[in-house]
């Protein structure tokens, strides 16, 4: 697995990046617009210095996304643009990450998972569970820490008293306004599914996996049915499913 996301990234960041994007400019304007928001912040000159990296990431999120996921990349645009429909922008960043970097997805499943078996987590229990996934060389151990700590930026964690010990930050309610109740809450999932590599899930386990821990949802079959690509049926134990009409392309 290529790790990618490999910087400490801030969410305003982010904002700015999805806000350019959205008023539709072209990927070399936005790349020239970030170099005036990193500059004082992240040091370097051209592609491989830690400024043109960082514009690296920034960029795959929410420009240079792979070809399945442009649909969803789009009407996350739709929402941004409209200058009301998602005010707090860091559960569309979240879903991007998770959709555009499948390292970053890694990261927050395995965080998640032990953030919901013991209430906290440490750097060397997710590096140690990362190496044992993607192995233990050192661009990824230093790239699990840089997940964790854009982690910890965003608000999806905090800090404890003991160093490298982290507990889960305050919920982060899953809220709509525009363009309609129930949407965000349906996008996330679409966006978590398609994260999973996986044709179909359980609408409940989908709403509850590790991936999504910093985030009350709230999603049920309803918010589904609302998803144009997705196909809703139960399961002989009266289970909702929800599944792809047309499994979209893998990561890129």
């Amino acid at each position: 697995m290529t790790v990618g996301f490999d910087r400490k990234i801030r969410a305003g960041w982010l904002d700015v990046t999805a806000r350019l994007a959205a008023a539709g400019l072209s990927p070399s304007t936005i790349r020239d617009e970030l170099d005036e928001v990193l500059d004082g912040e992240v040091s370097g000159e051209g592609p491989h210095s830690a400024r043109g990296k960082t514009k690296t990431v920034l960029l795959h999120v929410w420009v240079t996304v792979p070809q399945g996921v442009v649909p969803l990349r789009d009407e996350a645009l739709g929402v941004v643009g409209s200058g009301g429909g998602a005010p707090d922008l860091r559960p569309l960043h979240w879903g991007m990450c998770l959709t555009t970097y499948p390292f970053f997805r890694d990261v927050a499943a395995i965080t998640g998972r032990l953030l919901s078996l013991q209430g906290s987590v440490t750097l060397a229990m997710v590096s140690r569970r990362i190496a044992e996934r993607c192995g233990a060389r050192s661009t990824v151990l230093r790239a699990s820490q840089r997940v964790v700590r854009s982690m910890v930026e965003w608000g999806a964690l905090s800090e404890t008293g003991q160093r490298g010990v982290f507990r889960s930050g305050p919920p982060i309610g899953v809220l709509d306004a525009v363009p309609g109740d129930g949407w965000l809450a349906g996008w996330l999932l679409e966006a978590a599914l398609f994260a999973s590599g996986r044709q179909s899930m359980r609408v409940e386990s989908l709403a509850r996996h590790p991936m999504l821990f910093p985030f009350q949802t709230g999603a049920t079959a309803r918010d589904a049915t609302a998803r144009t690509r997705l196909d809703l049926f139960r399961e002989g134990a009266g289970e909702d499913v929800v599944a792809w009409k047309d499994f979209p392309a893998a990561h890129g």
